[in-house]
């Protein structure tokens, strides 16, 4: 009995016709030539481009980053040799910046770590910087701007401080005044020498200047003379006053001017506000009652004025 096979793939054809054994031997030849018969018939397909070779020949547009890190702020610390360079380079204008600045030296720059007045009147001496007047005042001042902060302990008996970070920025990125690169050249006036009062050997520190008013801020002179008395009477207990004690307190440790006559005429002129002694013809005025009562409202008034 004669048998018949055909299969077709695409062009490819097989045909066998005879006996069972003779088709499936020519059936198995086919399949076994099938796979070159396929690729010899099929046509030529390029490669696809692998990623990198795609880039080269197509450049694809640059890549950004997600977010851009942002540029670090620029400060103004740089290697600062000495207090003195660095007052130099910053130009602070005020006597309440110079305190500060000198704070952030002490700080930041020396590592000292904490600090009280007597650090940053001690420090400007060594620089032979013009010391401003009434630093205590001025660490206070600082204070209310949020660039120190008043520590609980104490530092060689005085009261500690230390620079916040706010303080730290302002330092860091203050840049002189257009004011101030134009100082006017002025010849500073001898100043004469006081006599010696018991009252210098206390500090400003010690009268708790934060309890009371800016002395430097009052206009009057009598005003200054009541404030001052009323510190040191509730402070450290003074009671009498001589002419020259006012005068030495005024010029050394407040920075105001004074003389025995303005004294005098604030004294003759106080009526029933002072109390007043006569030892070896030295006079000698005390705050009464109604010189107590004045000072408090003038430290009250110039308060709110400066809260205003």
């Amino acid at each position: 009995m004669s048998n018949k096979i055909h299969i077709k793939f695409g062009p490819i054809e097989f045909e066998a016709e005879g006996d069972s054994d003779l088709i499936e031997r020519e059936r198995a030849q086919f399949f076994s030539v099938l796979p070159q018969a396929i690729m010899a018939v099929s046509p030529v397909v390029p490669a696809s481009p692998s990623p990198l070779e795609s880039e080269d020949i197509y450049p694809q547009p640059e890549r950004l980053p997600e977010s851009i890190p942002a540029l670090p702020v620029e400060r103004t610390t740089g290697n600062y040799e000495s207090l003195a360079g660095f007052l130099r380079k910053k130009k602070f204008s005020t006597g309440v910046e110079v305190v500060m600045g000198v704070a952030y030296y002490i700080e930041h720059i020396e590592h000292a770590g904490v600090f009280n007045s007597k650090d940053i009147e001690t420090a400007l001496d060594e620089a032979r910087q013009e010391k401003p007047g009434n630093i205590p005042q001025m660490i206070v001042q600082n204070i209310k701007k949020g660039y120190l902060r008043e520590l609980k302990e104490k530092k060689d008996g005085l009261k500690a401080y230390c620079v916040l970070e706010k303080g730290k920025n302002w330092c860091e990125s203050y840049t002189p005044h257009a004011t101030d690169t134009k100082k006017k050249s002025t010849k500073t006036k001898p100043q004469r020498t006081t006599s010696e009062s018991a009252l210098l050997a206390y500090s400003l520190d010690e009268l708790n200047l934060e309890n009371y008013c800016d002395v430097t801020q009052l206009t009057k002179f009598n005003e200054q003379m009541l404030v001052v008395m009323l510190m040191y009477t509730r402070e450290k207990g003074v009671e009498y006053f001589s002419f020259s004690d006012i005068v030495a307190v005024f010029k050394t440790k407040f920075k105001l001017p004074a003389t025995e006559r303005k004294v005098r005429y604030a004294f003759d002129n106080g009526g029933t506000m002072f109390d007043k002694k006569v030892e070896k013809r030295v006079a000698y005025h005390k705050l009464m009652n109604g010189g107590i009562k004045e000072a408090e409202r003038i430290i009250a008034e110039q308060k709110a004025d400066s809260v205003e």
